[in-house]
């Protein structure tokens, strides 16, 4: 009788925190599509002629903080809400979770981090049905009835990367690591294509090994074990290069904290303060970057073409720059300056 009862006791409680989740989920997505419907809020006292959700689940919270940041200036200049639609939330949901909802929410456009999923694209379609556009930023979902993707090549960005490779003494044969996930395997492999072609045009095909390194993108942490992994175990290549910013701090680390700097010549992605220090003191031999503010201007420029006419270009291409360490030092000393 006494185990009944205990038993019985347990099914409640678990019935009990089963509601209370139910109902914290219900409230929360309550929240968010109130915050998207009401004229405050976030909004302040400005009024605004139109509300874009911006939706993102990028690794790199720096670069996508950049996006939206240009995003939001350029939605202020022409007078649109641009929305961290979902930020404040403590469900996580899902980036087609969240689609969905700001198109329930009855916002006027989207910008988000595409995915090439069937789930991004079943989102992107229904928003298409409810006449709301889709503007894909920096990740495409290409086969989608999105209206726009705003990105840069990752193909020129690998012609870059090979371009730098080849400043080196490559006579000998060159193994290159491109570190790279599931998750975003085909601009890797694009990458991958771009350095390849670099080499054979320049008559080393024969002699370069390029190969993707996959490691787990779930966390950071997880990403830097990985890569870690490759210091510690086994022979280093002679280059290795990360196509994000998460990859590229966890390279640079790695190398200085297992002594293998210099051992290895190391590229990476981003202009931000750390790694153009990185650049500048020679831990990386060059870094890329993209004018990531821009991208969200552009996204929302998009949105209001596409709004205002019906038509926009289905591919807005932003460019890239290679960040040797002379440009690495005077874009921090003029960062320095602007922070007096």
């Amino acid at each position: 009788m006494e185990k009944k009862n205990i038993s019985l006791k347990l099914i409640v409680v678990l019935l009990v925190l089963t509601l209370l989740m139910t109902i914290g989920s219900i409230v929360a997505l309550r929240l968010l599509m109130s915050s998207a419907q009401s004229p405050g809020g976030s909004r302040g006292t400005m009024s605004y002629d139109r509300h874009y959700a911006f939706i993102h689940k990028g690794a790199d919270e720096d670069l996508w903080a950049h996006i939206y940041d240009g995003a939001r200036a350029r939605g202020e200049e022409l007078g649109v809400y641009v929305e961290d639609f979902g930020a404040q939330l403590t469900v996580d949901y899902d980036r087609d979770e969240l689609i969905r909802i700001a198109v329930d929410a009855d916002v006027d456009g989207i910008i988000v981090d595409g995915e090439a999923d069937e789930e991004m694209s079943d989102a992107i379609a229904y928003a298409s049905s409810q006449g709301i556009p889709v503007v894909t930023a920096l990740d495409d979902c290409a086969e989608s009835d999105r209206v726009c993707f705003v990105g840069f090549s990752n193909y020129t960005v690998g012609r870059q990367y090979g371009e730098e490779l080849l400043k080196g003494d490559v006579s000998d044969g060159i193994t290159v690591y491109v570190v790279m996930d599931n998750e975003n395997a085909g601009g890797a492999n694009l990458v991958i294509s771009g350095i390849y072609d670099e080499f054979a045009d320049r008559g080393f095909a024969d002699i370069c090994n390029i190969e993707g390194v996959y490691v787990n993108n779930e966390t950071t942490f997880t990403a830097e074990e990985d890569i870690r992994d490759i210091f510690i175990n086994g022979s280093l290549p002679d280059a290795m290069v990360a196509i994000n910013s998460v990859y590229t701090r966890c390279l640079f680390q790695a190398a200085v904290d297992y002594n293998k700097a210099g051992s290895v010549a190391l590229y990476g992605f981003d202009d931000s303060v750390d790694i153009l220090e990185a650049v500048s003191k020679n831990l990386l031999e060059a870094t890329v970057s993209v004018d990531s503010s821009r991208i969200g201007a552009s996204a929302v420029d998009a949105l209001e073409e596409y709004t205002d006419t019906g038509y926009v270009t289905t591919y807005i291409a932003q460019d890239t720059e290679v960040i040797l360490a002379a440009h690495a030092a005077e874009l921090l000393s003029q960062e320095d300056e602007e922070s007096e």
